[in-house]
């Protein structure tokens, strides 16, 4: 609940009692399960993460041979994905956010990031681990920005319109071979 409220929302408006009260549960009861706000958090950037990555994986895997990135990035930058914030990407919902928590936070949500980009990392064309590493680390963090900035567009043609051109640009400059 927390993930989603907080993608919707940002962690800083979706204070602890409204998560707590999506939940069922007392504002009191908060701190039974959790040491502060920023451990929820973490949590609940570890959920999206593990969620989002997840529906990559799937979408890869059920790809035609040698499809598998393009259809990451198909999925990412689709008009669903971009309409639905609770459930995307958490990068394109919290970016901003996440760069101002306090420096363990941010330690903390780099080494979900890290997990993340592992886990898509078979996906990315490259020779070596490395070079697929360095590829996810910036495919994910370009496509995010572009999904976060898409979502600022109140005409939804312009908006499928700048994925449609997003999705091009970004399977030629990475799944094409």
């Amino acid at each position: 609940m927390a993930a989603r409220s907080f993608r919707e929302r940002g962690g800083d408006t979706s204070g602890i009692g409204t998560v707590m009260k999506k939940v069922g549960l007392k504002k009191g009861g908060f701190y039974r399960h959790f040491k502060s706000k920023d451990d929820l958090f973490v949590e609940a950037v570890a959920r999206a993460l593990d969620e989002t990555g997840r529906g990559m994986e799937e979408v890869a895997k059920s790809a035609p041979e040698g499809q598998a990135l393009r259809a990451i990035i198909d999925r990412y930058l689709s008009v669903g994905h971009a309409n639905s914030p609770g459930s995307g990407c958490v990068r394109a919902a919290l970016g901003p956010e996440l760069a101002r928590k306090p420096l363990a936070v941010r330690q903390r949500i780099e080494a979900l990031l890290e997990a993340y980009r592992e886990r898509l990392s078979p996906f990315m064309p490259g020779k070596t681990q490395e070079e697929k590493r360095a590829k996810c680390r910036l495919l994910f963090p370009s496509m995010a920005g572009m999904l976060m900035m898409v979502r600022v567009i109140p005409d939804a043609q312009r908006r499928e319109q700048r994925l449609a051109e997003a999705r091009n640009f970004f399977i030629k400059c990475f799944a094409e071979k």
